[in-house]
């Protein structure tokens, strides 16, 4: 086993690329790393001469390897991650941003919110490879019609109450979860420039609807996923707030489908989660920019989205690629890309991974009754400010 964890390391902090060759870090598992092995394979064979590695890293420390590995000339020559790091990446110079090489054509393929998701001050550093919202999964058998505003959802909570259940569940002291309220009511945690908007009347509205919900037995208070899954497989929840990978959590025989947010009745603004883009990034570090940006084209081609829809199910940010037979009969699929219509792409500057620890503990304290929303948030302005001195 010692054996294994060095070479491992050796792996992935060395260069373990033949001549001419491009090495592409991932931490995906399952079906999701079935698809990227699929399309590496149809470039490994259509081009011999510059051969694609792939190397699994885990995910939990994905991003201090690479932190540490590319300021030294060592680490992948390209990485797939979330978007939300490419502020303070290319702040620190480990990514190299891409429109050189980028012309119409190629950013046609993509729709606009993925591709304005990868474009920090003025450079575009990614291409997407998968787009993750929330949307609402609906118990069909306790659901005749899913409701399109949150009064249509609060409606559900007499009939679920006689069932000892909720009208909702979501992990609701999650920001990344909490964000459809509050954008739905008009708030934000940062405006266009990436200055501070946390403690507004529309953010302290949007908690207290959160608070309401718990108050009301609408839904139950900060439960976790494993609980939120449970409870709608067992009919306790008649909806759920989650992403794609909810999916997997579903019980066999649990009917279901899935619908867009609804509209927050009290505004009219529909509930707009984050999006969140997985994308393909180029070390400022690689050794051919040209080869590995030509990989980086090859992987989110339309045929290497339809590969990941149809074997992973993961949403593709390529339109055409719904277009396919078997995607095309995945409904499910269909109602992600929709959302994407309303979504607000998550902060990429670096303060941002300073917000959500004191917001998320900000939640808690207005879930649990012992805060008021902007008392709670004026804490959250105060200690992001001491983080980010």
């Amino acid at each position: 086993m010692k054996l294994l964890v060095l070479l491992f390391a050796l792996i992935a902090c060395g260069e373990p690329r033949e001549r001419g060759g491009v090495v592409l870090w991932h931490a995906y598992n399952g079906l999701e790393r079935t698809a990227l092995e699929e399309t590496a394979a149809r470039w490994n064979a259509e081009h011999p001469e510059t051969p694609l590695t792939l190397i699994a890293v885990p995910y939990d420390s994905f991003a201090d390897k690479l932190t540490s590995a590319v300021p030294h000339g060592n680490g992948p020559d390209l990485f797939i991650f979330n978007e939300d790091r490419i502020g303070s990446w290319a702040e620190s110079g480990i990514i190299e941003p891409i429109e050189f090489w980028v012309d119409d054509a190629l950013a046609d393929r993509f729709t606009d919110q993925a591709t304005r998701a990868l474009a920090y001050r003025g450079s575009l550093w990614g291409l997407p490879v998968a787009v993750k919202s929330l949307v609402l999964y609906v118990r069909t058998d306790l659901v005749k019609q899913p409701p399109r505003t949150t009064n249509e959802l609060l409606a559900l909570a007499p009939a679920m109450k006689k069932r000892n259940g909720y009208a909702l569940a979501y992990v609701n002291g999650n920001l990344y979860f909490h964000a459809p309220w509050l954008h739905g009511f008009g708030g934000s945690v940062m405006d266009d420039t990436g200055r501070l908007s946390i403690s507004t009347a529309q953010a302290a509205d949007a908690m207290a609807f959160a608070r309401k919900l718990v108050a009301d037995g609408v839904a139950p208070s900060e439960p976790e996923s494993p609980m939120v899954a449970t409870l709608f497989n067992e009919g306790k929840a008649a909806t759920v707030i989650s992403g794609p990978w909810f999916v997997t959590d579903i019980a066999k025989n649990t009917p279901w489908q899935v619908v867009t947010l609804p509209i927050v009745s009290e505004t009219g603004k529909p509930a707009a989660p984050f999006l969140g883009v997985e994308s393909i990034l180029m070390s400022s570090q690689a050794h051919d920019k040209t080869a590995a940006f030509a990989v980086m084209s090859a992987l989110t081609n339309d045929a290497a989205a339809i590969t990941r829809a149809k074997v992973a199910r993961q949403v593709v940010a390529n339109p055409a690629a719904y277009a396919d037979a078997a995607v095309a009969r995945d409904p499910a699929l269909h109602v992600f890309l929709a959302q994407l219509e309303q979504t607000v792409p998550t902060p990429k500057v670096p303060a941002m991974r300073t917000v959500w620890t004191p917001y998320e503990n900000a939640l808690g304290e207005v879930l649990a009754g012992r805060s008021t929303p902007s008392a709670a948030l004026e804490k959250v302005v105060d200690e992001v400010k001491k983080f980010n001195k």
